[in-house]
């Protein structure tokens, strides 16, 4: 049987989980949900629009791979990878809304490796991460920017 790491033994974090905190935390800056899709629903996860005014966010979320996969890591980077396909499939640029990508913090150093703050920029992709206590890290190009500077 395989042993697993400590950051392996945390709580692993539901699509549910991840969904339930980053709606929570677009409501804190003033975006209401108008569509919330479940697992059997095709589309974006999140869809909401500002209360004050008309504008969108679109959010693409993830939540942890099983316990029973080979390699979490592995698991992380397909799921990184399908959510970042299904929202840019989705990308209207002439639209001008704001979307996202939603992950356990766990999912951190892969996702912001990955991604550069320039493209997070132009395609106006900000990132949440959940951490086991169901708080929100929202990242947008700016904060990644200062990271890759000091890298």
């Amino acid at each position: 049987m395989k042993t697993r790491t400590k950051s392996e033994r945390r709580k692993l974090l539901s699509e549910d989980q991840v969904k339930n905190a980053v709606i929570a935390n677009l409501a804190s800056i003033g975006y209401m949900p108008t569509k919330i899709k479940t697992l059997r629903e095709h589309g974006v996860d999140i869809t909401a629009r500002h209360h004050r005014y008309p504008r969108y966010f679109l959010v693409e979320v993830k939540g942890d791979p099983p316990q029973n996969v080979k390699s979490s890591r592995s698991g992380r980077e397909v799921r990184f990878l399908q959510s970042l396909g299904q929202l840019i499939t989705r990308i209207q640029p002439e639209r001008g809304y704001y979307y996202g990508l939603a992950f356990p913090s766990s999912y951190r150093d892969t996702v912001t490796r990955r991604l550069h703050p320039a493209l997070l920029k132009k395609l106006h992709l900000h990132l949440f991460f959940v951490n086991g206590g169901l708080g929100v890290e929202h990242v947008r190009w700016r904060d990644l920017a200062g990271s890759a500077a000091r890298r």
